[in-house]
């Protein structure tokens, strides 16, 4: 018996639902059944499930949103996985060494997704939100946490993005040729910190280095980052002590020996 056998329709179109709602601001019955090819009563009976179990909730429109249940559980995943807790007093020494805004994300498929991040005082910076997702392989976060991975389970997130259409050029800056990714992997392995120069958000550099578990595996990576213009090569070069000190200490908490 393969999984496909085991799949309760009615659950995967209720996830679908959730999913799709979780890339618009809101979403009502008939632009629903539209974008997903549901039929309207389908998708208001599972909205009505979703509205009674707290999932979703209706606007004065009469359109639906999700609301912070999801948030709720998330954090709750996060909180149990210690990362988020462990780290979370270099993320706040970082931040105030550095005054630009730190990060703490791990890898979810071929995306880097933010747990954590203290954002910049100053008046620009970056704003962005926890739960964030950039693809791994054009982000200083998912370089440092690719370099320290297998081959095979590069090529394996590198399909991944290229399926998923995310593997293209979203800056001028922005690396897709793989000869030259792998180039930058082993050189990361090397130096033991990632640099983004304008990878994937225009305008936006940073720095980051890798965590490890107990057992050597790559869990999640710490970032600096912030508008190009104050990020320079010299203030990288002074912040990358700092960034690979926190990295290893916060992996030693972890019980990483190396």
């Amino acid at each position: 018996m393969n999984d496909s056998s085991m799949v309760v329709h009615s659950v995967e179109k209720a996830l679908t639902i959730l999913e799709t709602l979780s890339r618009v601001e809101e979403m009502g019955v008939s632009e629903l059944s539209r974008e997903l090819g549901l039929g309207k009563a389908t998708v208001y009976r599972i909205l009505t499930t979703l509205r009674l179990h707290g999932y979703v909730e209706q606007t004065a429109s009469e359109k639906y949103k999700l609301n912070f249940k999801l948030f709720e559980i998330g954090n709750r995943v996060v909180n149990k996985i210690g990362i988020r807790k462990t780290a979370h007093p270099y993320l706040e020494q970082m931040a105030a060494v550095t005054k630009e805004t730190v990060n703490l994300a791990v890898l979810d498929n071929y995306t880097v997704m933010y747990i954590d991040r203290i954002e910049s005082r100053e008046p620009l910076r970056i704003g962005l939100d926890v739960g964030t997702r950039f693809p791994a392989f054009c982000t200083a976060l998912g370089l440092a946490m690719l370099a320290f991975m297998s081959p095979a389970a590069v090529d394996r997130l590198l399909d991944q993005t290229l399926q998923a259409g995310q593997f293209t050029k979203h800056t001028p800056n922005t690396v897709t040729d793989l000869s030259v990714i792998k180039q930058q992997l082993t050189i990361i392995r090397e130096q033991g910190y990632s640099i983004d120069d304008e990878y994937y958000l225009p305008g936006i550099r940073g720095l980051a280095a890798p965590i490890f578990d107990h057992s050597g595996k790559v869990r999640a990576a710490i970032s600096v980052a912030g508008p190009a213009i104050r990020i320079t090569d010299e203030v990288i070069a002074s912040f990358f002590p700092l960034v690979k000190e926190s990295a290893r200490n916060i992996s030693m908490l972890l019980g990483h020996s190396g």
